[in-house]
Formats: C-alpha cells, sequence, structure tokens
C-alpha cells in the first residue's frame, strides 16, 4: 500500500543511524542484545527483482517479542503493493511504517506490482492504518506531479463519479469505530493509479483520575498514572515497566507556584529549616513574562531542594507527615548553592518517600506517550499529537503539532501561560513545548548531567528535540531561561 523510493530507503537508514547516537543508553542496540535468537523471519520479495525490505533491527533472528520493523523500498518501474504470506495478518501499521511481533517464527512476502508505462504513482497515507484517536486526518500524497486523488471512506472501490476530491482542507478522518480508506490518483494523459486500501480503528481512551492540591493559595492538579504499565522506552523496540503508580503535574510548575514555595522556604522566621536557592528563578523566558508562565532560569539543584519545600509546605498546611524524598547522609537536602553542589549532587532519592519530586525519566516518557494504557504514542511524535512525525526532517507529516505544543512554529520565541494548549491522554500540557523539563536520572552519556525531556520555545521539527523519546542533558547547576519541570510523587 505505501510505495517507497530508493531516496526514501537511504534517508530511512540514515536517521536511524543518527538516532542511534542519541536517544539514550542501549536505545540503539535494542533487539538481540547479545544474547542467542529464538525465533526467524523469513521474508521474500515478490517479483524478488522489484525491491527489498530493510529490517529494524536487521538480521532475521531474533529474541522473543521483539518488534521489528519493515520498511520496503521499491526498485524504478515498481511499487509497494501489500503483505502476503502465512504471517501477513499480524504485520501492524503504526503510525508511518510496518511492525511484527517476534513471537514465534515468522514467514512473509512483500508484494510489489511493476508499474505500466505512463502511469500515476499509487497514493501514500500517513497514518498508514492501524490504531488512531477519533478524528485522526489522513494525508494522502503520490509521486506523480499534478495528479489528483480521489478516496472513499467505506471501502468501497472510487472512482472519479463517487469518490471525494483529496485536498489539505479537506483530508479524509477517521470517525468513530474506524474506516476503510480506499484511494486512487488520476492524472490526464496518464494511465489511473491503482487503488491502496488502508484500515483504521479507533482507540478506546480510559478515564484518568485527578487530584487538585493548594499551598498557600494556589491550587496545582496532579494526574496519576496506573500502576504494572509496559511501554515502548526510546525508538524501537527496547520497553520499560513500572510497577507502581505515581502522580504527575499537569503542569509545568508555575512562577506563581515557585515563588509561593520558595518565599515560604526562604524566610529567616525558618531558622535551621530553612532553604537556600542558588537561583531565584523568572516568570517564564528571558524576557520577563506572567506568574502563569512556567518558572525558568533555574537549575536541576534549585528543582531538587524546591520539591523538598513543597513537600514540607504542604505538610504543615495539611498536617501531613510526608517524607521528603531528597536526602545527604540522611538529612534534607535544603541547599542549592554552589558551596553545597557536592550535597546536592549526590543527593538520594528515597524510595519509600511520598513527598514531591522530580520524575524518574522512565516515568516522564510514560506519561508522555500515554494513550490508554495499551496504545502508546510513537517515539517520533510530540506528546499528544497523534496526527503525524515531527521527525525526521523528510519525513516531518505532523498537521496538529501546534495545537499541543509551543515551539518554534508557534512561540514566537518565548514562553507562554501553561495549560493554554490541548492537553495529552492522560491530561498533561506541555509535555514537548514550552519549557524543557528537568528528570532526577543522570545522562547515561555522562553521570555527571541530568535528563532533561521535551522540548522549549525554540524547538523545531525535524529535530529530536520535540520527540516523546529523546533524552537531552544539562548540568546539575546550569539555569536556562529555556528550562523548568514539573514534579511528581509516588503514589
Amino acid at each position: 500500500m505505501k510505495p517507497f523510493t530508493f531516496i526514501s530507503l537511504i534517508a530511512f537508514l540514515i536517521c536511524t543511524a543518527l538516532f542511534s547516537g542519541c536517544g539514550g543508553g542501549n536505545r540503539g542496540k535494542a533487539g538481540n542484545g547479545g544474547l542467542p535468537p529464538d525465533y526467524t523471519l523469513n521474508l521474500t520479495v515478490d517479483p524478488k527483482e522489484a525491491g527489498e525490505v530493510l529490517l529494524t533491527p536487521l538480521g532475521g533472528k531474533y529474541q522473543k517479542n521483539t518488534e521489528v520493523t519493515l520498511t520496503p523500498g521499491a526498485k524504478y518501474g515498481y511499487e509497494f503493493r501489500e503483505w502476503a504470506g502465512p504471517n501477513r495478518d499480524e504485520v501492524v501499521a503504526k503510525d508511518d511504517r510496518w511492525t511484527i511481533k517476534m513471537d514465534g517464527h515468522k514467514q512473509l512476502v512483500a508484494s510489489f506490482t511493476k508499474l505500466e508505462p505512463n502511469q500515476v504513482a499509487t497514493p501514500i497515507a500517513l497514518p498508514l492504518g492501524g490504531k488512531v484517536t477519533v478524528d485522526t486526518e489522513i494525508t494522502l500524497t503520490t509521486t506523480t506531479e499534478g495528479a489528483t486523488i480521489y478516496f472513499t471512506v467505506d471501502g468501497t472501490d472510487p472512482t472519479i463519479e463517487d469518490a471525494v476530491v483529496y485536498s489539505v482542507a479537506g483530508k479524509p478522518m477517521v470517525p468513530p469505530g474506524g474506516m476503510t480508506l480506499k484511494v486512487f490518483a488520476v492524472k490526464e494523459g496518464m494511465q489511473d493509479s491503482n487503488i491502496a486500501t488502508f484500515v483504521y480503528f479507533t482507540i478506546t481512551e480510559q478515564p484518568v483520575e485527578e487530584i487538585t492540591h493548594n499551598v498557600g493559595g494556589v491550587d496545582f492538579s496532579m494526574r496519576r498514572a496506573p500502576s504494572g504499565l509496559t511501554f515502548p522506552f526510546g525508538m524501537f523496540t527496547a520497553t520499560a515497566t513500572i510497577d507502581y503508580a505515581f502522580w504527575i503535574g499537569e503542569t509545568e510548575v508555575t512562577y506563581e507556584l515557585w515563588n509561593k514555595v520558595y518565599t515560604w522556604a526562604t524566610a529567616e522566621e525558618r531558622g535551621d529549616g530553612r532553604y537556600h536557592f542558588q537561583n531565584t528563578g523568572n516568570p517564564g523566558s528571558h524576557y520577563g513574562g506572567e506568574t502563569t508562565e512556567p518558572v525558568a532560569a533555574l537549575s536541576w539543584r534549585d528543582a531538587i531542594i524546591w520539591c523538598n519545600a513543597l513537600t514540607e509546605y504542604f505538610n504543615a498546611e495539611n498536617n501531613l507527615s510526608w517524607d521528603c524524598v531528597y536526602t545527604y547522609e540522611g538529612m534534607i537536602v535544603r541547599d542549592s548553592r554552589d558551596a553545597n553542589a557536592d550535597a546536592c549532587d549526590n543527593a538520594t532519592a528515597s524510595p519509600g518517600a511520598k513527598g514531591f519530586r522530580l520524575p524518574a525519566s522512565k516515568e516522564w516518557e510514560l506519561a508522555a506517550r500515554y494513550i490508554n494504557g495499551t496504545d502508546w504514542l510513537p517515539y517520533n511524535h510530540a506528546s499528544g499529537d497523534l496526527s503525524g512525525a515531527c521527525y525526521p526532517p523528510e519525513r516531518v507529516t505532523t498537521t496538529r503539532i501546534g495545537d499541543y505544543v509551543w515551539y518554534a512554529g508557534n512561540s514566537g520565541e518565548t514562553t507562554h501561560p501553561v495549560a493554554e494548549k490541548r492537553r495529552n491522554a492522560l491530561g498533561l500540557f506541555d509535555m514537548s513545548g514550552n519549557v524543557s523539563e528537568m528528570c532526577f536520572d543522570r545522562h547515561w552519556a555522562d553521570t555527571k548531567r541530568r535528563v532533561i525531556r521535551g522540548g522549549d520555545y525554540w524547538s523545531k521539527t525535524g529535530t529530536y528535540f520535540l520527540l516523546v523519546s529523546y533524552e537531552n542533558w544539562a548540568e546539575p547547576r546550569e539555569a536556562y531561561f529555556t528550562l523548568g519541570f514539573r514534579f511528581a510523587r509516588t503514589d
């Protein structure tokens, strides 16, 4: 259904190679992991001279439950048609790629069709099919310049007389329950294209528990991520499991909330319990903004001790005794100044503490990719945006990223008040934009650095900064106007 030229195949190989160096510890090596393979994928091409199929991970032999990405590439004069063979029904469309799960030996045939002389190229659909949310827009393209695309959404073969003309303003949208999309393209003086079929199913969203707290007269809300979820972590085949429930903030920490806690924590009358910060924080970007914009210009060290301060302030106002999460040599860390750098940088996160804290990188990715606990956002999307990929540059297909993200394309190079864009499926705002967000983890490439996630108001599509799967980094003492945080709490 989706023809590829060798140019697109080469591009896919290049971006796969690039990402293996910027995704996270073992992401580029996911797959066999050095262990003996369990199952074989026997894949043939019909006709054999028509093209080839790239397998990711490479090899053809895989450990049990490895998810293999299939990328067909057609030679000149051919186009990819469909999957055939005994296991064809196990090939799953996911956004802009096909996958198959290796839970046994598999046998597939990649069927290509020879184009007739002067024939219009069959249209491509993005997403290719599979599970999508209700009202997902489908983008249709053909490599034949000047051709007109027609489509039907009821499973009938399209004709010029009975089908709908495709346009950027008139894209097919997936209704509740899904649809079978059929498309073809025509151009005067050329033979009509073949008809392609794309099948879509709609994802069932699950209700997410919400709780609202108040401290110092400022409300903040959190969403609960259920326990026992296994989800894709990184680019392709790696997964992670979180066996406990946790709460995560609906928004990035606003300057209003930051300053309320900061003022309470740094008051002289607190005596030995007084907090000290290296940075005072800023309402948004370097231009300065509203108090409802995310706090920025603070460091990772500032963020972890602020979380301790929030816990103590919240306990005092609500007659609770939640333990502070971050300690050093058994003492609560209350000082983020450079003179106390060793204590901050070597602070431990108490696993049983119920206080507020930075999210772990895995927790952040679960929350960013969440759809319903069974389905997950693809690695190359911005959080919440199921319309299409925002990476790599030659495959940017998103049509709704601006509905969810403040980024270079719409921010005006500054931060904005939180919660002005749409929520993702877990009910969280701004996960991939506005400011980047700090996590507690040390970065896999340099343990002196700490993981930061999500994009910011300078981030562009076609780069990896906006992706739900990318782990960036910052030094623990560095404070940027593009850097903020949201907090979490173990249930």
